[in-house]
C-alpha cells in the first residue's frame, strides 16, 4: 500500500502485517482481557470508546474498505490505531466489534511486539474481522472477557434469574454475545 508522509513530502510503501497468533489458552487470554479491563477503568456495561482513546486509538463510523465486509476491522500504525465499524450493525454488536479489535491490538500487535527484538518489531497492522482463524477466536475470547468478565457474568446471570435478554442488556451487548459467553462458561448446554 503506498502512504504519502506529511513530514517528507513523499510516497512510501508501506507494509501491512496480519495478525498472527499468540497461542494462548483461552483461559490465559480471558484472564488478561479482564485485568486489562480493570486497569483501563472500563466499567460493566459502560462506553467502551473512552477507553479505546486512551489507548490511543480512534473509532470511524462509516462505509467500510472492500473486504471488511460487514464486521469491521482495525489498523494499526506507530503511536495510533483505528477500529473501523460499519453503519449498519447495532450499537451492541459495535461494543462487540470494538472490544473483538481490541483484543487484536492487545494480543497481536503489544504482546507480540513485547516478544520481539527491536529490529524486528511490527510497525503496521491490520486485521479484518472475518473468517474463524485462531487470530479471530483470540480476539473474541478477549472481547467476551474485557465486556462480560467472567464471575462478573455468572452473578449478573443469577441474578436476573438466567433471562438472557436481561443478561445481555445490563453487559450491553447483543443477546447472541451473551448466550455464546453463557454456554462458554457452563451455565446453558
Amino acid at each position: 500500500m503506498l502512504q504519502f508522509s506529511l513530514q517528507t513530502g513523499t510516497i512510501m510503501t508501506v507494509t501491512w502485517d496480519k495478525p498472527k497468533e499468540l497461542g494462548w489458552a483461552r483461559v490465559d487470554v480471558s484472564a488478561l482481557a479482564a485485568d486489562v479491563a480493570t486497569k483501563l477503568g472500563f466499567v460493566l456495561g459502560g462506553p467502551i470508546e473512552p477507553i479505546v482513546e486512551r489507548m490511543g486509538g480512534q473509532i470511524v463510523y462509516g462505509e467500510l474498505a472492500e473486504g471488511d465486509l460487514e464486521s469491521g476491522s482495525i489498523s494499526i500504525e506507530p503511536g495510533k490505531f483505528t477500529i473501523n465499524i460499519p453503519l449498519n450493525t447495532s450499537p451492541q454488536r459495535d461494543r462487540f466489534t470494538i472490544a473483538h479489535e481490541l483484543g487484536h491490538f492487545v494480543l497481536h500487535y503489544l504482546l507480540q511486539n513485547n516478544k520481539r527484538e527491536a529490529d524486528n518489531k511490527i510497525t503496521h497492522m491490520r486485521a479484518r474481522r472475518f473468517g474463524s482463524d485462531r487470530t479471530e477466536h483470540e480476539a473474541n475470547w478477549f472481547a467476551a472477557s474485557f465486556l462480560m468478565p467472567s464471575q462478573a457474568f455468572i452473578d449478573i446471570y443469577k441474578e436476573l434469574d438466567q433471562d438472557i435478554a436481561k443478561v445481555a442488556e445490563r453487559f450491553g451487548v447483543s443477546e447472541s454475545a451473551a448466550g455464546v459467553r453463557a454456554r462458554s462458561l457452563n451455565l446453558i448446554p
